[in-house]
């Protein structure tokens, strides 16, 4: 099992890689008998007379120790005169050699923020044990503050869908433990999350409480999507600026804050499993709690033992041995591991005799069995699979004398067995097959096992299907002497071949152990330091590589260009202990090729850097434009290579099956953005696809990068390139980015902006244009004129600003039944200009309306629509005013200044992309500010541009 560790361990480091940070943190009380000493916390003390050792414990009130506390022994309670001082180690102790007294008073100091010291503290004998009790800091506000585990929290209110003001620090005195859950609408994972924290919610609510913090939404959003999927406990929207006080990089996000305002636990990704969160809530209310810090919800989990045994080797042979096989089996024996570890049993699948992994639905379990094969030189084993499981979270690992070879998952398709061939000896002996089922925390699919027969010993080269078994670059029979592949530099592809330019790619296996380093990975060594010559620490030089090796479709492999070779001897003249010039070909591996007649692996990091790019070709071919997903990858995405021939504007479209859509972007060689997609283009709008338009030098070499909006995403995506003109103005948004917050210069008064868009400047005609700056003599360049939207939908609103017409897949007005356009209903006409009205007292009224004016019927609508919330949220929308005609707007009804811009809209066939648009000028960039003020966030400098688009120009000029 030491090999799963192995294997769960490379899993780790590598999903940690992209922010290059390791920690060591392990979950844990650290208080318990460890030693005392440590580095710096044995205080220098006068050495005179008879001596005795004293020790400071500093811990938690939960009983957490608490490690670089600042310790002051005084020679009594004056504390006057200083004995000794020191910090504490990390089991939060701090020892003194002193003079034997009972009169010692000890002072601490340098607490964390939120834990109460008082002046003093004595010794009960040799030891004194202080105990800091820790609460909710109040006199600062949680948006500036940088928190992260093991921070006491600061205390904060919110205000809930509901309309409950919702304050920490009094839902703490009432429960055990407050979940904090960062979120938002169109989140996946977030959504997927969601019915499992529910459940949990149901089973705990007395005593712990949820709070789903959304800074993303607006709150019509976020109070529609709690009602839409039934979700019991508080939800609400917060500051933005919550996401840098918790350094949120993704979401879901989970934060346990315990009984005694610390957060314990910091949880980034979905959790698809109600038994995390039950298992974690016990854990937290158990009456016998004791505090600590834990880097994973799974470490709260407690492991289920198995309640099955496996059958007997004679048995499991006897049902899956072929004639020619000699394999003998046995469950698994270390001690540490037998305990838990789940085994293989006879079993039927499609009427024949198998085995099959006895773990099914244990979460976070394994299951195991060890085939021991006695093979000839030149003999392989083989098997046939049936694995119906969740695809790359449940997966059968195949371990070959401890060697991951292979990882399978998914559902077989069509319930068809298929074979594998995990192993070939290189010289007689036995041979050790480990056959493991490891399954992760959340979902189970299809039987949510793995099926096993036909057990087999064949001649290698009766392999039937394309096989590839890793090799060693480097071996010894003595663990002293070694011998080294021969290999060779392919100058035609940039990478070192084993044997001859043809053979086998040579592969640096950087973040695992090798037989260069049994402790350490090459990526762990320089991080850690250990690669530095002359002053010189190779990390930075190493990490793209181990960025490439991460993201690799073999385990942490990577391609051995030349100048990874360099860096690589560099590494064993560090590291290396016999000095040989091929030493540092002991971190290196190769595959050889089975029943592939001659085939060789396919480059395992291809497409994950500029060298290594797919090549991408004018036009549609599937057989080259395409990007196939089977694995996450960090940074995002997949590239392909594109050299235009001529010079000119190319539009590249996507293609794909995905619900959760793509997005792309375009870099060059240093992967430096040359274009980020965003849906900006009028003409062009598809949620499930990208269409990037872009000019490009002839000769130059562009990177295309699509990918999946969901990271865990898997399948094809294909694109189109196609050549536009030599120079193009591509009608697009003026406004494109997010709304976002930045901070004054104080950094201390938090407002909101619009990331990212184009300047604009009032020409002297009246209408607003591209601010282009000045020339070299000051005068303004103008740039294209800007245009507002009045017929389509723009990111802003799903209702056009005036009625629009509705058109069939052929690009004709539709009609109804009676012969009459359909129109959708614009916001001009539903009230949205009039701002006499709030949004709140639209909505009402338009329940009025619906209702006929009759106030009764609208009433009871509204008691049926919104049900438990219907007091709360009757006194928000002020329906009772509404009613009787009293509205709450600041302003007045300007409906009639759009309707006199409405008879301005282009119809100018020769430019369908403006038609229905409407040239802006300073009256209705004044407006149309209103509009944003009412609708999204009010105050936002030049909001009204994201209704708005212009030409810009693409070309050798532009």
């Amino acid at each position: 099992m030491k090999n799963i560790n192995r294997i769960l361990s490379f899993i780790l480091v590598c999903a940690m890689l992209t922010t290059a940070l390791i920690s060591a943190v392990s979950c844990g009380n650290n208080s318990g008998d460890a030693e005392t000493s440590g580095t710096d916390t044995t205080a220098s003390a006068e050495n005179t007379g008879d001596m005795g050792t004293y020790v400071v414990e500093v811990t938690s009130a939960g009983g957490m120790a608490l490690p670089g506390v600042y310790v002051y022994v005084y020679a009594d309670a004056s504390n006057e005169d200083l004995k000794g001082y020191a910090e504490t180690n990390e089991y939060g102790k701090a020892t003194f050699e002193l003079p034997k007294s009972s009169m010692y008073s000890v002072v601490v100091s340098g607490a964390p923020k939120g834990y109460e010291i008082k002046e003093s503290y004595s010794f009960d004998g040799n030891i004194a044990r202080v105990s800091l009790t820790s609460s909710l800091i109040t006199d600062e506000s949680l948006t500036t503050a940088t928190l992260g585990l093991g921070d006491v929290m600061y205390d904060f209110t919110v205000t809930t869908s509901d309309g409950e003001e919702l304050k920490l620090s009094d839902v703490l005195a009432e429960k055990k433990m407050v979940m904090l859950n960062f979120w938002y609408s169109t989140c996946g994972p977030c959504v997927s999350e969601f019915p499992y924290v529910e459940e949990a919610y149901q089973l705990y609510k007395d005593n712990i409480e949820i709070i789903a913090l959304n800074h993303i939404d607006n709150e019509a959003t976020i109070k529609s999507f709690k009602s839409e999927h039934g979700l019991s406990f508080p939800v609400a929207s917060c500051p933005s600026a919550f996401a840098s006080t918790f350094s949120l990089t993704g979401y879901p996000t989970t934060i346990m804050v315990d009984r005694y305002g610390v957060i314990c636990l910091v949880e980034a990704g979905a959790i698809t499993s109600t038994r995390p969160f039950t298992s974690s809530f016990e854990h937290f209310i158990s009456v016998d709690y004791k505090q600590q810090l834990c880097t994973s919800i799974g470490d709260l989990v407690e492991t289920v033992k198995p309640n099955v045994e496996m059958p007997s080797s004679d048995e499991i042979a006897g049902a899956i041995n072929s004639d020619s096989a000699s394999i003998t089996y046995r469950p698994e024996t270390d001690e540490d591991s037998a305990e838990y570890s789940w085994p293989f049993i006879l079993a039927e699948k499609n009427g024949e005799t198998c085995i099959k992994s006895s773990n099914i639905e244990i979460e976070d379990s394994y299951a195991i069995i060890y085939a021991d094969a006695e093979l000839k030189a030149g003999q392989a084993v083989g098997f046939d699979y049936l694995v119906s499981s969740e695809l790359y979270s449940d997966v059968l690992i195949v371990i070959v004398n401890g060697e991951d070879v292979y990882q399978i998952s998914g559902v077989s398709e069509d319930e068809a067995w298929t074979s594998c061939y995990p192993c070939v000896a290189d010289k007689d002996g036995t041979y050790e097959i480990a056959l493991c089922y490891l399954k992760d925390g959340t979902n189970n699919s299809g039987d949510d096992t793995v099926y096993i027969k036909n057990m087999r010993v064949l001649d290698a080269d009766d392999i039937d299907s394309a096989t590839y078994l890793p090799r060693y670059a480097a071996s010894t029979e003595d663990g002293i002497n070694y011998d080294y592949v021969d290999i060779v530099y392919n100058e035609a592809d940039g990478y070192y071949h084993v044997g001859d330019k043809s053979g086998p790619l040579l592969l640096a296996d950087l973040m695992n152990t090798t037989l260069f380093a049994e402790d350490d990975s090459v990526y762990l060594m320089a991080y850690d330091g250990k690669i530095t010559v002359d002053g010189k620490n190779y990390y930075e030089d190493i990490l793209p590589y181990c960025t490439l090796a991460s993201n690799s479709a073999l385990s942490g492999v990577c391609t051995v260009s030349y100048e990874l070779a360099e860096l690589l001897k560099v590494v064993a003249s560090v590291v290396g202990f016999d000095g040989t010039d091929d030493e540092w070909l002991k971190i290196c591996k190769y595959y050889e090729s089975y029943g592939t007649d001659g085939v060789e692996l396919v480059d395992p990091i291809m497409g994950l850097s500029a060298s290594s790019a797919y090549k991408a070709t004018l036009g549609v071919d599937v057989e080259t434009n395409y990007f196939y997903y089977d694995r996450v990858i960090l940074p995002r995405g997949l590239w392909a290579e594109f050299i235009p021939e001529k010079s000119g504007v190319y539009r590249i479209t996507s293609h794909n099956e995905s619900f959760d859509g793509v997005e792309a972007w375009i870099f060059d060689e240093n992967r430096n953005e040359l274009l980020v997609y965003y849906a900006d283009e009028r003409m062009y709008y598809d949620e499930n696809d990208v269409s990037m338009v872009y000019y490009m030098e002839a000769g130059t070499p562009y990177y295309i990068d699509i990918a999946f909006w969901d990271l865990y995403e898997v399948g094809v995506i294909t694109y189109d390139i196609e050549f536009v003109a030599s120079e193009y103005d591509l009608f697009r948004l003026c406004s494109p980015g997010y709304f976002t917050y930045d901070s004054d210069a104080t950094g201390e008064d938090i407002y909101q902006i619009i990331d990212g868009g184009i300047d604009v400047v009032l020409g002297a005609d009246g209408y607003y244009y591209e601010d282009l700056g000045k020339d070299a003599s000051g005068k303004q360049r103008y740039g294209s004129l800007i245009y507002a939207d009045f017929t389509g939908l723009t990111p802003v609103f799903n209702t056009p600003i005036v009625d629009s017409y509705v058109y069939d897949e052929n690009g004709k007005i539709k009609l109804d039944s009676n012969g009459d356009p359909v129109t959708v209903k614009g916001m001009v006409n539903k009230g949205g200009f009039d701002f006499s009205k709030t949004e709140n007292d639209l909505f009402v009224i338009g329940v009025l309306n619906d209702h006929d004016g009759d106030v009764n019927a609208a009433d009871e609508y509204l008691k049926s629509y919104w049900a438990e919330d219907y007091e709360t949220l009757a006194e928000i929308y002020m329906i009772e005013d509404v009613y009787e005609g009293i509205y709450h707007g600041d302003g007045e009804d300007l409906s009639d200044i759009i309707r006199k811009y409405e008879k301005k809209i282009s119809n100018d066939a020769k430019h369908p992309e403006r038609q229905g648009c409407v040239p802006v000028t300073e009256e209705l960039t004044q407006v149309l500010s209103l509009l944003m003020d009412k609708y999204t966030f009010s105050g936002v400098e030049n909001a009204w541009l994201k209704l708005c688009y212009y030409y810009d120009h693409l070309g050798p000029d532009a």
